[in-house]
């Protein structure tokens, strides 16, 4: 695993990302929260929701092409610039790809947005009594990942509320489920207060042939933001239209790679199009490059 994080950094950049940097330049810390697109996330409760427990995993053996549904999926995806700047509409039609189960650990995905059938499972660890997204920020970075990936099937690990709060136990307590349920790609586009506990849970994530990829922050700084700053986890840093890092970006030998995060478009909740800027985004594209390349 670890040499295919290695690989995947590199294939990322070379191949897909050419926006990739040496992340000596910088993203946002605001020390407790997820959105590195501007949400506040830090919660003390931690419930598990009955509702959407149950996972359908899919047969990886079921290899998919997109030849009846590409031209609706360009149609949908292939013009916004993060998407198009990393290459991945090539990708669409010039290979097969088998389903990929991706996490997306954040404020819930929308249950009637326009990507819902591809999501397999939910669960919700807030308290709130639904698995629907009540902020917007989840259903953003879901429709990138699936934008991205088309392979994509989704797991919606609610972890954040309608404010987009969110705490450390709670993230790692989303993290182990969904490495549990078979989670090949996790994306975390939030930042908490480092443990012991949130560490170890992205060790197991790993062991259990899980890729965890978080976004950097957004404070601009190059203090270490968790759980991107751990070893173990794909740390994601922000960059611009013309390629260069976003001011709000962290950054530091610690990022491992960079991906467009500067207004990028994607659904909300409430099911228009809509704009977030930061890490989380750039965390959301790496994702969906991941589950392409599994």
């Amino acid at each position: 695993m670890h040499v295919m994080k290695k690989l995947f950094a590199v294939v990322t950049a070379a191949v897909l990302i050419a926006v990739a940097l040496f992340a000596s330049v910088s993203l946002d810390k605001p020390g407790k929260v997820i959105a590195q697109g501007s949400t506040d996330l830090s919660v003390s409760q931690s419930h598990v929701s009955s509702a959407g427990a149950a996972v359908t995993t899919p047969d990886e053996t079921d290899i998919v092409t997109f030849d009846a549904v590409s031209s609706a999926h360009r149609q949908s995806y292939a013009n916004r610039w993060g998407i198009e700047r990393i290459g991945a509409p090539g990708t669409w039609d010039t290979a097969s790809f088998a389903p990929v189960l991706v996490a997306v650990l954040d404020t819930g995905i929308a249950n009637d947005t326009p990507f819902a059938d591809k999501i397999v499972g939910a669960i919700d660890f807030t308290g709130s009594g639904t698995t629907d997204d009540e902020n917007g920020h989840g259903t953003h970075m879901a429709d990138t990942i699936a934008g991205i990936a088309p392979n994509a099937n989704l797991l919606n690990v609610k972890v954040a509320d309608r404010r987009g709060r969110c705490d450390t136990a709670t993230v790692a307590q989303g993290i182990r489920w969904a490495a549990d349920r078979g989670a090949q790609v996790i994306n975390v586009s939030l930042e908490v207060a480092h443990s012991s506990h949130l560490e170890d849970s992205i060790n197991y994530a790993w062991q259990r042939g899980a890729v965890v990829v978080a976004a950097a922050g957004n404070g601009g700084t190059s203090a270490p933001a968790y759980p991107a700053g751990y070893t173990n986890s794909i740390a994601v840093a922000c960059t611009n239209q013309s390629d260069g890092l976003a001011v709000l970006s962290n950054h530091g030998d610690w990022v491992d790679i960079a991906a467009p995060g500067f207004k990028i478009i994607a659904r909300s909740h409430e099911g228009d199009l809509s704009y977030e800027t930061g890490t989380s985004p750039a965390a959301a594209h790496v994702s969906g490059v991941a589950a392409l390349l599994f």
